[in-house]
């Protein structure tokens, strides 16, 4: 007879303010977790949009007042929830969360076994009294890419039997081209079935890659001037001058018409569906789930090779790499594939195949709960 094993009490912090993927991940473990019988409880700053997030997700959401490195009231109240919940597992997906976590736990008396996502690098070695304190407490360290293991063993007093590489996932049955309208997002924007549509999907933040982006679109608009090049996302708070910068530029470079601006959007399944290629010029990432979510769909990308990306992209096999802030090398790349529908499928199945592999939200759940299990054990 099979034995179910138990469903754990798991507390999962994100204090980060942002929305972006860090958070996009915290609420879609929370849910994923939560639909595998696990009671989940997520903790966020007070009035953030991943607290709306989660609460529409239907999670059991607790906002704290959280900002800067002290905040005493927080740690108490923390520390209640978690003795009077009876938590088990702490799983901090952001750094900074350690700060008020590994006190709460400590005041709580209830000993919750602290786990640690870590996304993005650090510069500061972090070995003084304080962080020694903190990651003495931490279980075990989830590096999202080789590149942040690496950091993590290099920046932090942490044990190397306790960092382990967890990669960011998807949930490959809503990234399935199958699913998508992609016809739809073609008909909403007014692209032919013919036009090649080249899409880029993320925030508007220094370092993304916008203006090698535009420079790119510049010159292949030069020579196929029916190409298109459709940009989704938004500005994050404080961010809204350098988007308006990047908007501006793409006019000054007579990219209107050719480039599209598309703003925040939750339907990005059918827009990728909608993309002939994907475009990825960021000049530093951690990991970048766009691309996963990309390949998911079946879609060749032009990615520069930087970090975490190393990880996703196989270059010449699932898309093509170029090095980073180098527009002419970006435009080169997209002309590969604009003029070859043979190379684009190709990529494009054998990106499909690795996401499946690797970067199943499912798989990844049962990786974590394995985790979960073993530091419980």
């Amino acid at each position: 007879m099979t034995t179910v094993a138990a469903p754990l009490t798991i507390l999962q912090t994100c204090f980060s303010r942002s929305w972006g993927g860090l958070e996009i991940q915290a609420l879609e473990v929370s849910a994923h977790l939560a639909r595998h019988g696990h009671r989940v409880t997520l903790a966020c700053s007070r009035e953030s949009r991943l607290a709306r997030e989660g609460r529409d997700a239907g999670l059991d959401v607790i906002e704290l007042g959280v900002s800067g490195y002290v905040h005493p009231a927080a740690i108490w109240r923390l520390a209640r929830i978690i003795r009077s919940r009876e938590i088990q597992i702490v799983h901090c997906q952001h750094s900074r969360d350690l700060s008020l976590v590994v006190p709460a736990a400590d005041i709580s008396g209830a000993a919750p076994k602290i786990i640690l996502s870590k996304r993005v690098g650090s510069y500061i070695h972090k070995r003084d009294l304080f962080h020694r304190y903190t990651y003495a407490r931490v279980a075990r360290v989830l590096a999202i890419s080789e590149v942040i293991h690496r950091n993590v063993l290099e920046t932090t007093p942490t044990p190397p039997d306790r960092v382990l590489t967890l990669h960011d996932a998807i949930d490959t049955h809503v990234f399935d081209p199958a699913r998508a309208d992609g016809g739809r997002i073609r008909r909403e924007f007014g692209f032919s079935p013919e036009t090649a549509v080249i899409g880029f999907v993320g925030r508007f933040s220094p370092g993304k890659g916008h203006e090698e982006l535009l420079q790119a679109a510049a010159t292949v608009h030069a020579s196929r001037p029916g190409a298109r090049f459709l940009i989704v996302g938004e500005a994050s708070s404080g961010e809204e001058h350098y988007a308006e910068g990047i908007r501006r530029m793409s006019a000054e470079l007579g990219l209107d018409g050719t480039v599209t601006f598309a703003g925040f959007r939750r339907d990005i399944p059918d827009l990728m569906a909608a993309f002939d290629i994907l475009a990825f010029p960021s000049h530093a990432e951690s990991f970048g789930v766009v691309l996963i979510e990309a390949m998911a769909m079946g879609l060749p990308v032009v990615s520069t090779n930087c970090d975490g990306v190393l990880d996703i992209v196989v270059d010449g096999e699932t898309g093509i790499f170029v090095r980073p802030r180098e527009p002419g090398e970006f435009a080169s790349a997209l002309f590969r594939l604009l003029d070859s529908g043979e190379l684009r499928g190709r990529l494009g199945a054998a990106g499909r195949r690795r996401a499946l592999d690797l970067f199943d939200r499912e798989s990844q759940i049962g990786r974590l709960e394995k985790i979960y299990r073993e530091v419980l054990a």
